[in-house]
């Protein structure tokens, strides 16, 4: 199932980003539509995890981490900043440059796993694809830069 949710995943980021990029041509500044993600964000994990009777888990699952509680919060705060610098991208030249720069991430999760966690998935075909992504991204702002 890991590919249906992560391709559906990045079908829904097309439609966010493109919707995204209306709202803030009308008018929807950057950090509004921010707070609009976070609220309606926050109601819909309250409801879901009240309709499935794992609220009262949540806390567990947090204690549950032990000394790696950190990791949530670095989790957490590099998500919001990043949802928040997307939109202020979006805004200051438009979603489908924007997200062309910011598809460019999985060469940062491959670093970082490496850097914090030591973990590497990286052979021949992934650099080849790492350096392909950086390529294009060079391609894409090269084209793009006014």
């Amino acid at each position: 199932m890991w590919i249906v949710y992560a391709f559906s995943a990045a079908v829904l980021w097309g439609v966010s980003y493109a919707a995204s990029g209306r709202a803030i041509d009308r008018g929807l500044t950057p950090l509004a539509l921010f707070f609009c993600y976070a609220v309606f964000s926050a109601a819909a994990a309250a409801v879901a995890l009240g309709a499935t009777g794992k609220m009262s888990g949540v806390a567990l699952e947090v204690r549950g981490l032990g000394a790696d509680w950190i990791w949530l919060v670095i989790a957490v705060v590099t998500s919001a900043a990043g949802a928040l610098l997307i939109y202020m991208a979006i805004g200051e030249k438009n979603a489908t440059i924007a997200s062309l720069i910011e598809i460019s991430y999985p060469f940062f999760v491959a670093v970082f796993a490496w850097l914090f966690f030591r973990e590497t998935q990286l052979n021949l075909p992934t650099l080849i694809g790492g350096v392909m992504i950086l390529g294009g991204v060079t391609v894409v702002f090269v084209a793009n830069r006014s």
